[in-house]
């Protein structure tokens, strides 16, 4: 018997639905974000931890440099790759995972930057690691700060709490350090404390203040995908 005329061509699903081609691509571009952003990660806690190791080999400032570049780079392709899941092809996982990222990075950077005070404290006649402290702060800050662009109407106020903190206990610290602790304590060493500190405090009250700094970049983004996001978004 012949039953042909009742079943379904092996290369069509049964419902004779396709699959859809942007679904398929948001998830591609989901892992292919996540994945560059495990791997920029990954390689800036290397970074990091060759920074502030005790190894007998002090790294060059240049370097780090480089690092910082190539560590930039992958986080670059996830940036990219996660703003295109989800403003044209509409990701709904992604924002969530992008969020958590944001919150990962910064408890990193509130190490990161206790990590620096507390080796500031001894004062490290160095003036090559203490550009390598600014530059891996810089690097902690810009991070933060993408990840922050790329989920819309992202309230990045409640981040500034903990860095505001911190400062202030920087603060504490340098006072306590020029006027209560003067055993052994290089006054030449008061305008790298001041750097670091105005450099932190700065940051954290232009994100408490809200100043909307960010927005006109932000605005640009959105209506850069707005503009295109139909010639980029394939058919369902």
């Amino acid at each position: 018997m012949n039953h042909s005329s009742n079943s379904h061509p092996p290369t069509q699903p049964r419902n004779g639905r396709k699959v859809s081609s942007r679904g398929l691509l948001s998830i591609a571009m989901l892992i292919l974000s996540m994945g560059a952003f495990g791997i920029a990660a990954l390689a800036a806690i290397k970074m990091i931890s060759d920074v502030f190791g005790n190894n007998k080999t002090d790294i060059p400032v240049v370097v780090v440099a480089v690092q910082i570049i190539v560590v930039g780079l992958a986080y670059a392709v996830g940036w990219v790759t996660a703003m295109v899941a989800i403003r044209v092809y509409g990701n709904l996982i992604l924002p969530t995972l992008i969020k958590w990222c944001t919150l990962g990075c910064l408890a990193a950077v509130c190490y990161l930057y206790l990590m620096i005070l507390r080796r500031m404290y001894n004062q490290p006649e160095d003036l090559g690691r203490f550009i390598k402290y600014l530059m891996v702060m810089a690097g902690g800050l810009g991070a933060l700060i993408g990840l922050h662009l790329i989920v819309e109407d992202h309230d990045l106020r409640p981040f500034s709490v903990p860095l505001l903190l911190i400062s202030l206990s920087q603060l504490g610290l340098i006072v306590f350090r020029y006027v209560f602790d003067t055993d052994n304590v290089h006054a030449g060493f008061l305008w790298k404390d001041l750097v670091l500190f105005f450099m932190m405090s700065s940051v954290s009250v232009s994100m408490l203040a809200h100043w909307g700094i960010l927005e006109p970049l932000r605005m640009q983004l959105t209506n850069f995908f707005d503009r295109r996001s139909r010639v980029m978004r394939s058919q369902d």
